[in-house]
């Protein structure tokens, strides 16, 4: 190694010993006149100055006119940089630098601010080893710091446009510093912002231990996305659709990273909410389908009936046209009970979430519980009573969900009735207090006073086990609050007793 370094310094000096002393001067102008360096030549014992023709022209002077004095230079430079400027050149006279460098702004011929990188160092010392000489060059570096200011303030807009998102984002450098984050950060931390900006993300926010490994893969330029992630904390789970990715710099490097978090459990809980009322409606259908193929069945029966009686009687040499009549009309009231029931089980299948609320008149809708629930109720021995009083008041809501959130009730009643004495359901429906309100009575044992708070949680049921869902009374409440209403258990009613009800909406 030492023998090549030997041969290269060889070489230069024979390439040295080669030229002219005018032919090096030749060539190293040619070398500061491609690179746009200017050369200052300073003279410390009286403060002369030489600067070249390049010096001058950077900032539009006449070289041929210009005081070659130290104060050409410092009557040009920016006041607030003359300082730092000063003190840098200070410290490498003394010997505290190995050589000077600095930037700062001068003043250009033409009122203009230019940024020149001044570098030098001292050249010539005297005989008692004084600094005498100080030699440097100037390079216009405008365009390089505009470059940078651009790219600062669009860096600050960054910055104040994450601060300002209304989604959760969080953006840091390349060391994991906190740079920005949005008020609807997941976490929010108990500090202000101006106190964690710059500082370690994992140390100033709760929870940043779990954005770890997303922040580690995205600053080797992967990005990762979560859509719900359950996260458990105090016995309480949420869940977060979150995304992590690489920032980029303008020459393509990874800056840093973005975070972008969203609490999505209400989202979720609304699924699992929908998905539970239909898998109920589905589970109310199955439950009465017995009693609807009855309903069906025999006024099907009474069709075929009487349509063989209509044809018996078109057979006769003198047909009896009262006869034909009658079973005509036997056909088409049995037709009409028929497609009652079959009118009803499309609204109660039908998936009404997408429909805007309308109103809706409870005579209908009492009609299509007695189509659906009759013969169940009269199967158990329990008897169905429907007692509608609301007139021509019409209520908000969505006929599908009303009549599914009817049925539920229903189903509680039938069951809490059935087996007893005497056993009744009682459906009432009455204006009361600007509402429309439908009444759910059984003669049922009723609800243990210890329960009655509990009535209305998902899952809880008073049945025995594999019984029931729970599911029925919270459904029901849900669906009747989807569209402003509420639904109740009455207390001190001499029978147990539950209440729906839903805005008026007008009269017909």
């Amino acid at each position: 190694m030492e023998r090549r370094k030997e041969a290269g310094m060889s070489g230069v000096r024979a390439f040295l010993d080669s030229i002219t002393h005018e032919q090096l001067l030749d060539r190293l102008n040619l070398a500061l006149e491609g690179a746009g360096v200017g050369i200052w030549d300073w003279d410390l014992r009286d403060d002369t100055v030489q600067f070249d023709r390049r010096w001058c022209e950077m900032l539009g002077l006449d070289h041929a006119s210009t005081p070659m004095q130290l104060e050409t230079w410092r009557a040009r430079v920016h006041p607030d940089d003359l300082e730092a400027c000063t003190r840098d050149i200070r410290a490498h006279v003394e010997g505290k630098t190995a050589r000077y460098e600095n930037l700062h702004r001068m003043r250009h011929a033409d009122g203009r601010w230019v940024f020149i990188l001044d570098r030098g160092q001292i050249s010539g010392r005297d005989e008692l080893g004084r600094p005498v000489r100080f030699t440097g060059t100037h390079a216009d570096v405008t365009a390089l710091e505009r470059a940078k200011e651009v790219l600062a303030a669009e860096g600050a807009q960054l910055v104040t446009l994450v601060a300002t998102l209304p989604t959760g984002v969080v953006m840091l450098d390349r060391e994991g510093r906190l740079l920005s984050m949005s008020g609807q950060w997941v976490d929010q931390p108990s500090r202000p912002l101006t106190e964690l900006l710059g500082r370690p993300f994992g140390e100033v926010l709760p929870g940043a231990t779990r954005w770890a490994a997303p922040i580690a893969r995205a600053l080797e330029g992967h990005s990762t996305h979560v859509d719900e992630e359950p996260l458990t904390d105090g016995g309480r789970t949420r869940f977060l659709r979150w995304d992590a990715r690489p920032w980029r710099t303008t020459d393509g490097a990874v800056g840093g990273v973005l975070l972008s978090a969203e609490d999505v459990t209400g989202a979720v809980q609304r699924r699992a909410q929908l998905a539970r009322e239909r898998e109920t409606r589905m589970a109310t259908l199955s439950l009465f389908a017995g009693g609807v193929a009855h309903e069906i069945n025999t006024p099907l029966q009474v069709v075929v009936l009487e349509a063989e009686l209509v044809l018996r009687e078109l057979m006769r040499p003198t047909p009896s046209l009262e006869a034909i009549a009658q079973s005509a009309q036997a056909i088409a009231e049995t037709a009409r009970r028929a497609g009652a029931i079959t009118r009803a089980l499309r609204t109660l299948s039908r998936d009404a979430r997408a429909d805007p609320p309308d109103a809706v008149a409870i005579g209908p809708l009492f009609r299509d519980v007695q189509s659906l629930c009759l013969s169940r109720f009269t199967s158990a021995g329990v008897r169905l009573e429907l007692d509608d009083r609301s007139g021509d008041a019409l209520a908000v809501g969505r006929a599908a969900e009303l009549l599914h959130a009817l049925l539920n009730l229903l189903h509680n009643a039938h069951d809490a009735a059935r087996g007893r004495p005497d056993a009744w359901v009682r459906l009432e429906a009455a204006v009361r207090d600007g509402q429309l309100c439908v009444r759910c009575v059984d003669s049922g044992l009723g609800v243990p006073p210890a329960l009655l708070d509990r009535l209305m949680d998902p899952f809880f049921s008073t049945k025995p086990a594999g019984e029931g869902t729970g599911l029925g009374l919270s459904i029901t409440r849900a669906l009747a609050e989807r569209d402003g209403g509420s639904l109740r258990h009455v207390p001190g009613a001499p029978h147990t007793t539950f209440e729906l009800c839903l805005p008026l909406a007008s009269h017909r």
